[in-house]
């Protein structure tokens, strides 16, 4: 009677997402994964876990979803299953991942825009579109005890999107913005992959010396469209209402007026024709208006992290990187900084215990043969260091992971560094990686990489936070999982009677994530022929969705073995 119980509330819940707009692919994403496991919040000025204990997320981003391709851009070149076991063998704990707004957006009304074919380096993505790919991506992320914060990046996919200085344009109302982000934190509120959102990359001025206020990010206590502070809260309040555990990441804006009043229609900047009355820095690196228009978010407050961005004089010569930082030692040099930048721009925000901080986008050029690149790389250094003095309170995600970031290269290149297996032509940069990331990893005391998930280990060099010694939860510490075996991204096992390897859906002799991919495609009537006997993985007879959550928790490491007969 219990078999048949759960098979008739499986076929219910099947027949509920093949009617709800926006749920038709991946049918088993609220149930198989573990709620309030992974989740975090804040504690004055540190992030911890449900039990208390503090973490540090120490991560790198990873673009692509934002852009025209729709995909992490390195598939064009590599195993992108390779690349993501790289990234997390290297310590990266949180991937901090681009998007759009108009690819949230259709995927809620149950469009899914196609993703640039990529199976010449990745059979496994062949036919997939952009929302079937990005979920494939985000089960190889858990796969490997990698999280993930989803960051809207422009309006529109874009390679330049993030050059429009808001986040509604055109079609892109703020409306469409909000109801985006409702959207997909209502859909993954139940799979602690995603851990946060990221509201807005970036918020900035229009182009040019003159600066038009109805064009530009402003923070204020006004109802202006334009009032990131106001929308930003909004915003947030709305995500939390349906997803109470996620964290929300706040980015500043670029401009901020000195008396804390923006009365002016426009203000030049110019050195030589403005007046000097705003404070300027990078774009959404600016959270002066904290001070005077703090973020409220009620009884979620606990939630909430300012995220300021920061870079080196390669991306632009701000005037704190002339004069004195060019003759100074790092010591020096750092002082400079904090000074003229960092300390009233964001660092007061931790100091003062008003919130702990993301430091979104840090990184640069460490090649090449600017004139700046030695003052890029001291930039460097001192911003390292800076992060490591504030451990706990200064979280970071690297930019970036990518080989196509222009203006501040990668972690992959393809000139002097380590290849990998998979890689194909990238290698992985050692130079950028040892002297500037490695170090500000969270790490055990005898090296191990420290990873945000309580039983998945991150990669092969490092553990969950379920296995640290000074873990200290509420009940029993969490066992971890298996290490899955690094060489490989899928599950060898061996045929059962009959000849019938369970789980092997596609008769390629491994179970994978291809497997689990074709599965989900058959559930929803996208393809027809599969190996029915071995997708039978609870042997009742059916496929169904119960069989898809089986596949997923066996290539988890959750279940040790199939069929598990219910």
């Amino acid at each position: 009677m219990k078999k048949y119980l759960i098979l008739f509330i499986s076929l219910i819940m099947l027949l509920t997402l093949l009617i709800v707009p926006g749920l038709q692919i991946s049918a088993d994403t609220a149930n198989i994964a573990e709620p309030d496991d992974d989740w975090l919040h804040v504690e004055g000025t540190n992030i911890v876990d449900k039990y208390g204990n503090k973490v540090w997320i120490t991560g790198a981003n990873w673009f692509g979803f934002n852009c025209r391709e729709r995909m992490l851009l390195d598939s064009y070149h590599s195993d992108i299953i390779a690349d993501i076991e790289i990234v997390a063998d290297k310590g990266i704990n949180v991937v901090r991942m681009p998007i759009a707004t108009d690819l949230l957006y259709a995927w809620s009304k149950g469009e899914y825009p196609p993703s640039t074919d990529t199976s010449y380096n990745n059979p496994a993505l062949a036919g997939l579109n952009s929302f079937e790919l990005f979920n494939f991506m985000l089960e190889n992320f858990k796969r490997v005890g990698i999280k993930v914060i989803l960051d809207v990046h422009s309006p529109t996919t874009d390679n330049q999107g993030h050059n429009y200085p808001l986040w509604y344009n055109g079609t892109i109302t703020e409306e469409v913005f909000k109801s985006a982000w409702v959207w997909v934190a209502n859909y993954y509120k139940n799979d602690d992959t995603i851990i946060g959102f990221d509201l807005k990359n970036e918020p900035h001025t229009n182009t040019g010396n003159v600066k038009i206020k109805a064009q530009s990010a402003i923070w204020d206590d006004s109802n202006h469209p334009n009032n990131w502070k106001r929308v930003a809260q909004e915003t947030a309040l709305a995500i939390l209402q349906v997803h109470p555990n996620a964290l929300i990441f706040v980015e500043g804006v670029e401009m901020y007026p000195k008396d804390g009043i923006w009365d002016d229609e426009t203000f030049d900047t110019s050195p030589w024709t403005g007046n000097n009355d705003y404070y300027g820095n990078w774009w959404g690196g600016n959270l002066r208006g904290v001070r005077d228009y703090p973020i409220d978010l009620g009884k979620y407050q606990s939630q909430l992290v300012y995220s300021p961005h920061d870079y080196g004089p390669l991306v632009y010569e701000q005037d704190w990187f002339k004069g004195p930082f060019t003759t100074a030692n790092d010591e020096q040099a750092k002082k400079i900084l904090y000074e003229q930048c960092w300390r009233d721009n964001w660092a007061f925000i931790m100091e003062e215990g008003i919130s702990p901080l993301l430091l979104g986008e840090w990184g640069g050029l460490t090649e090449g043969g600017d004139k700046l690149l030695e003052d890029n790389k001291k930039y460097l250094r001192c911003i390292r260091d800076y992060i490591i003095e504030n451990k706990y309170k200064l979280h970071h995600t690297f930019w970036c992971i990518n080989i196509d970031s222009a203006d501040t290269g990668g972690l992959f290149t393809r000139d002097e560094g380590t290849p990998f297996p998979g890689g194909r032509d990238l290698k992985w940069n050692d130079n950028k990686y040892d002297n500037y990331l490695y170090p500000t990893l969270w790490k055990t005391e005898d090296g191990k990489f420290i990873g945000l998930d309580h039983k998945i280990p991150l990669g092969k060099n490092g553990i969950s936070i379920g296995s640290l010694s000074n873990h200290t939860p509420g009940s029993p510490t969490p066992t971890p999982t298996e290490k899955p075996d690094p060489t490989t991204s899928y599950v060898t096992v061996s045929p059962t009677e009959g000849n019938i390897i369970y789980g092997d859906i596609n008769d390629d002799g491994e179970v994978d994530s291809l497997d689990l991919t074709v599965l989900k495609r058959f559930i929803m009537r996208k393809i027809n022929d599969i190996n029915t006997e071995a997708a039978d993985l609870d042997l009742d007879g059916t496929i169904t969705s119960l069989d898809v959550s089986l596949l997923k928790r066996f290539l988890l490491r959750k279940i040790p073995k199939l069929p598990v007969e219910l």
